[in-house]
């Protein structure tokens, strides 16, 4: 099952109708400490057929099985990505920001305007079915049954949402209040409790860092953590929401709901993922009024 994500960058759109290739190369190898998984970090490279690099990350993924003598790290540097220039790494960025100017003539269509510190507790919220989990799975070519064997497995307590759909469906209930984004880099993204077919997920967003760049741009760090089977804006409207969760590095899954269970037990077992990211896009319109 997928564990996480780390550095997720778009170099180049993708479009209706391309074909693409997948590239992995195992990164790391390690066993969990209760000595019954592993888990391994993979390269990935999306290519489409003209031979142009869509997408890079690396991917954590947990078998149930161990490695005898699980190195760690294999390699200390994704290949796969060192072999990009630094143009073709931003490729997609840098023309978006190139950009900038006719985006400005266009105007901004931003709905809400964001500062550092800000927190966000997003009104959509998004869920997929058994059966769209399952085609998405098998579109994906995943293999793990707790994805697909329903005969084996209670849908409501046991089948799981793949973690790219838990990712997907996360940001989509962020993506109203964030409008409209242009280009965007995850930095991580943890997976922590698991999420079955038919659970609601509702998203809070807070901002971290926000800076301007010409022409009406701005860029923003941004923490959004996925939250299931809660009406997020009603639910923790004036709810004391741990800043930990927000303001820390890399959390762990673990230190994640430890922090819930102690500070904020609302929260416990309800957070399917937690994301860093950045993201550019423009900012509101200013309007002036004379009065």
């Amino acid at each position: 099952v997928q564990v996480g994500y780390d550095n997720v960058i778009y170099h180049w759109p993708c479009f209706a109708g391309d074909t693409f290739t997948k590239i992995f190369q195992v990164l790391s190898v390690r066993n969990t400490s209760d000595g019954n998984h592993t888990v391994i970090s993979f390269a990935c490279q999306l290519v489409n057929q003209r031979g142009r690099i869509c997408m890079t990350a690396d991917k954590r993924m947990m078998f149930p099985f161990t490695v005898e003598h699980a190195d760690s790290p294999i390699t200390s540097a994704s290949t796969i990505r060192s072999k990009l220039s630094e143009q073709d790494i931003y490729l997609f960025r840098n023309h978006i920001l190139s950009q900038a100017k006719a985006l400005l003539n266009i105007g901004s269509h931003s709905l809400k305007g964001l500062r550092t510190g800000h927190l966000i507790l997003h009104r959509m919220n998004r869920s997929v079915s058994l059966t769209q989990s399952q085609q998405l799975a098998s579109l994906a070519r995943l293999t793990h049954e707790r994805h697909f064997d329903v005969r084996k497995y209670d849908t409501t307590s046991e089948i799981l949402v793949p973690g790219g759909i838990v990712l997907g469906l996360t940001l989509s209930a962020a993506s109203r209040d964030l409008h409209e984004i242009l280009y965007e880099e995850i930095y991580h993204a943890n997976f922590v409790n698991a999420l079955h077919p038919g659970n609601v997920v509702g998203a809070v967003s807070y901002v971290q860092l926000r800076n301007e760049t010409p022409h009406d741009l701005e860029c923003l760090e941004v923490i959004t953590i996925g939250i299931k089977n809660m009406d997020v804006h009603r639910d923790l409207e004036g709810v004391q929401i741990p800043l930990e969760l927000f303001v820390g590095g890399d959390l762990l899954p673990k230190t994640i709901e430890r922090i819930c269970k102690e500070r904020c037990p609302i929260l416990s077992k309800k957070i399917v993922v937690h994301i860093k990211r950045k993201i550019i896009r423009q900012a509101p319109r200013k309007q002036v009024f004379l009065l």
